[in-house]
């Protein structure tokens, strides 16, 4: 009987945190954000490697990601872009820097944990036009493996990581082409 106990004190909140997940999948719809001169195309991000919501609704949380990223691109974009100009991008996949492990029954919610074994990656095709002519183009597949070295920043951006993987390639790879 002290067995059936135990085994019940520790399963009945196992089981109903299980039964309260919010286990909405992401719908396989393109998503578009814009922001000045920025403009993402979020291609089936129900195939996408990682972007489960810790909390709350899935479609919720893919909103407001790809939004967040793509604010923080447009921060720099729309600085060095001229009028005329305009960065389109199509993202075919994000991996959001480290991954999803359960509380056992903590809460109902997953938690994120960071660590080097899983880096952020960003996967996307981009196209730099001036005046409707194209002035660069092509795919990149970005990740950082060491985007835990160094100084962190302490701020109140929820995707530092991912952020960072964009905006280091548009200083990289854009920035350079803009100054010709």
């Amino acid at each position: 009987m002290k067995n059936f106990l135990l085994f019940m004190t520790i399963a009945t909140p196992l089981f109903i945190s299980g039964c309260a997940q919010n286990n909405e999948q992401s719908t396989s719809e393109n998503l578009l954000t814009e922001d000045g001169r920025v403009s993402i195309m979020w291609q089936n991000p129900a195939d996408f490697s990682d972007v489960e919501a810790t909390i709350g609704v899935q479609s919720k949380f893919e909103e407001y990601l790809f939004t967040q990223l793509t604010k923080e691109l447009a921060k720099l974009a729309n600085k060095h872009l001229s009028a005329q100009q305009k960065l389109e991008l199509i993202v075919t996949n994000v991996d959001l820097a480290g991954d999803l492990q359960p509380t056992f029954g903590g809460t109902a919610d997953e938690v994120r944990i960071v660590s080097d074994l899983y880096p952020p990656k960003v996967a996307f095709e981009y196209t730099l036009t001036d005046n409707g002519n194209v002035i660069s183009s092509g795919s990149e597949k970005l990740k950082d493996m060491g985007y835990l070295m160094g100084i962190q920043q302490v701020g109140n951006d929820p995707f530092p990581y991912e952020a960072d993987l964009l905006t280091d390639w548009f200083k990289k790879n854009v920035e350079p082409i803009l100054a010709n």
